[in-house]
């Protein structure tokens, strides 16, 4: 075993033991259950999408989520291909079963990150307050969303390490995927909008 995996299973090992309450497990696992399959975060891209305030937004969220999973699930887990924490240490306290793939970087962290920044970054540009057609929503209303929405991807990465699920560098790594995912996206859709105007409002002029 490699250094760097035995300091991340003390790690892990010290997280468990130091927040391991009877009460807190049922709470960590409703919380894990929010990166499941990123089910919950595609109905947030969803949601988006089917107003006109929030579209632009919504775009941004479905292609950095798209991407993000694109990243972490389809080349960097497959290529890494990295043991769970719970095959490697027995000091590892499993809350849930073996997910079935691999540990390296955490699935659920990611793509939960990735729409939650997307939103975050998207709040903060300048075509900000815009939506689909010239509607939109106040840009301070949808930075206080993407907050929230940062927060609750990093419970889910902390939930991961709590249930015994990854390491902490798992997390760490899909935090900065998801985040990176974002801001290509982010930074591609500022590019095609200066040349092409904001999106949406293409659309509009044609109309």
């Amino acid at each position: 075993m490699d250094a760097i995996t035995q300091l991340d299973g003390q790690l892990l090992i010290g997280i468990q033991q130091a927040l391991n309450a009877d009460w807190l497990t049922p709470i960590m696992k409703v919380i894990t259950a929010f990166g499941e399959y990123g089910i919950f975060w595609i109905l947030v891209c969803l949601v988006l999408l089917a107003f006109k305030k929030t579209r632009r937004i919504g775009i941004i969220c479905t292609l950095s989520l798209a991407l993000t999973f694109i990243l972490c699930n389809g080349v960097i887990k497959p290529l890494v291909d990295r043991e769970r924490p719970i095959e490697s240490f027995s000091a590892v306290q499993p809350f849930l079963p073996h997910p079935g793939d691999a540990s390296f970087p955490s699935g659920h962290t990611a793509n939960a990150m990735g729409p939650a920044w997307g939103m975050f970054m998207g709040s903060r540009d300048r075509y900000a307050p815009m939506g689909w057609q010239g509607a939109g929503v106040p840009a301070s209303t949808m930075h206080k969303w993407s907050i929230a929405a940062i927060v609750l991807a990093l419970l889910i990465g902390l939930s991961r390490m709590y249930l015994g699920m990854h390491y902490p560098s798992d997390v760490l790594a899909a935090l900065l995927v998801g985040m990176l995912a974002a801001t290509v996206v982010c930074k591609s859709i500022g590019k095609y909008e200066s040349n092409r105007g904001i999106i949406g409002e293409c659309i509009k002029k044609e109309d």
